[in-house]
């Protein structure tokens, strides 16, 4: 018989804002996340507007020297996760952390370390490409960054199904949980 799952922690980050509250209180006010585009110029794009995710800063949630190894999909990952352990309750230990798994899903990954590299490579060359290039942008290293830092040593995968792939990873999460093979899953999906 499959065991029942229940959720119990929740973290976000969206352009309506930085955890659960901030989201929240914006949902109930009717603001939108939508605005004009600030993280690069518009100014040959018919479009000019998009929800953005703003006032993130990777350092409240990573340290300074790991931030700079990883993609913005991975710091929201870990962030997210951080705040939903926190949200749960659930202190990972000796004892527990071989039954805590993670399971993030992704629909792209670090095109914004991409584009970056590619830049790099063209102006300055290949040796001024980072070593920590390829761990940046794998779609997978949001879960496995998420293991690293709070310590779950139980089933860790990456689902990339587009748009789904949070809805997805959920799913697959809690059917490890129904099966027996974490009693904890850190779960959901990130993109930049």
């Amino acid at each position: 018989m499959k065991k029942r799952v229940v959720v119990t922690g929740l973290g976000i980050l969206s352009p309506l804002g930085i955890g659960i509250d901030n989201n929240w209180d914006a949902i109930c006010q009717g603001k939108s996340g939508v605005g004009l585009i600030s993280k690069f110029n518009t100014a040959d794009f018919p479009v000019k507007i998009a929800g953005e995710v703003k006032g993130f800063d990777p350092e409240n949630f990573i340290g300074h020297k790991e931030v700079k190894k990883m993609d913005i999909f991975i710091h929201y990952a870990v962030a997210c996760g951080q705040m939903a352990l926190q949200d749960s309750g659930v202190v990972i230990n000796e004892q527990n952390a071989e039954r805590v798994g993670v399971m993030v899903g992704v629909g792209l990954g670090g095109l914004p370390a991409i584009e970056k590299y590619h830049d790099v490579l063209k102006e300055r060359g290949v040796r001024k490409i980072t070593p920590f290039f390829i761990p940046m942008l794998i779609a997978n290293l949001a879960s496995g960054q998420i293991s690293i830092l709070t310590g779950a040593k139980g089933p860790n995968s990456c689902v990339v199904t587009a748009c789904a792939t949070g809805t997805h990873a959920i799913g697959d999460a809690t059917r490890l949980i129904q099966y027996g093979d974490a009693d904890v899953m850190i779960a959901g999906g990130t993109e930049s």
